[in-house]
């Protein structure tokens, strides 16, 4: 036959009420009113049918009944706790990250065995694409994009501005003096990134150049490697595409510096920063970028 037990809530409000000799201290602690407490503990004692404190001006303090079921209880509170941070700390931990395939490729994977080391109670499952994908509806936990300006509805934090910067081989660099040299090769560019090649150009003073020809791929790393191969010029993000494993066989044509209109942010859903994978990863990854950006190229 099951036996009755009394409210869980109001042994809550009781346990620390009995622990800090307060109704007001216990309040704090459980994050209700000092009233709610009050009211907890006297359905309590009407439940048991005896008083387990005396209640004084300022403070509380238990009776004999309130002092036996203070230990009772506290062994059983402590017993639960045991309990499900075994379960906790047992069951697998799978952080589901969306980042773009350059970020990716270039910056992150180089440096998860640092993650590995620090974290390894916590797996990852890294999707690279440049889908924008919906936090509010897709089982993605952390999603890392380049963007032009922060999402209000979510939680961001900014890790790395970036500019546009044409790169090649040393060979067809050393057929370009200024960017009107352009008009007699071939332009890589990534679908995903639009209308780049023509706002670099704008911005040295060659808007309109028509090149030779135009090649295109879906992502920057696909745009690299054909530029690393001497297929064309690609419009690489400065300083991430030098850590891209293709940065040894690329240069940088001209000095020009143009401005990015975008930086890499972090982005989750509001409030997941207190889920310990989010909350560790977010402090790793800061941690490994502001070391990355004191030995940052420019």
């Amino acid at each position: 036959m099951a036996r009755t037990l009394p409210p869980l809530t109001a042994l809550q409000a009781f346990h620390a009420a009995g622990h800090a000799a307060s109704f007001r201290e216990a309040a704090r602690e459980l994050g209700v009113t000092p009233s709610a407490i009050s009211h907890q503990v006297r359905g309590l004692e009407e439940w048991l049918e005896r008083p387990l404190f005396l209640r004084g001006a300022r403070q509380v303090s238990l009776t004999r009944d309130g002092k036996a079921l203070l230990k009772a209880v506290s062994t059983a509170f402590t017993k639960i706790a045991d309990a499900t941070d075994a379960l906790r700390a047992a069951r697998p931990v799978t952080l589901t990250i969306s980042a773009l395939p350059l970020f990716t490729n270039a910056w992150l994977i180089p440096r998860l065995e640092n993650f590995e080391k620090r974290h390894p109670d916590i797996s990852l499952a890294i999707e690279t694409t440049n889908r924008v994908v919906d936090l509010a509806r897709e089982r993605v936990d952390i999603a890392i994009r380049n963007l032009r300006a922060p999402t209000p509805s979510l939680a961001m934090r900014k890790l790395l501005d970036v500019r546009p910067v044409p790169v090649c081989t040393p060979k067809i660099a050393g057929q370009l003096k200024t960017p009107a040299d352009l008009a007699g090769q071939t332009l890589i560019h990534v679908t995903a990134r639009g209308g780049t090649w023509a706002a670099w150009l704008k911005a040295v003073g060659c808007a309109g150049l028509k090149p030779k020809r135009v090649l295109s791929f879906d992502t920057i790393p696909a745009a690299l490697e054909a530029a690393a191969q001497g297929r064309g010029v690609a419009l690489g993000l400065d300083p991430l595409v030098w850590e891209s494993p293709l940065a040894e066989s690329l240069v940088r044509p001209f000095r020009n510096r143009v401005a990015g209109d975008a930086s890499y942010y972090l982005v989750h859903r509001r409030g997941e920063h207190v889920r310990p994978e989010v909350r560790a990863f977010i402090a790793w990854i800061e941690r490994e970028m502001a070391l990355f950006k004191r030995g940052v190229r420019t």
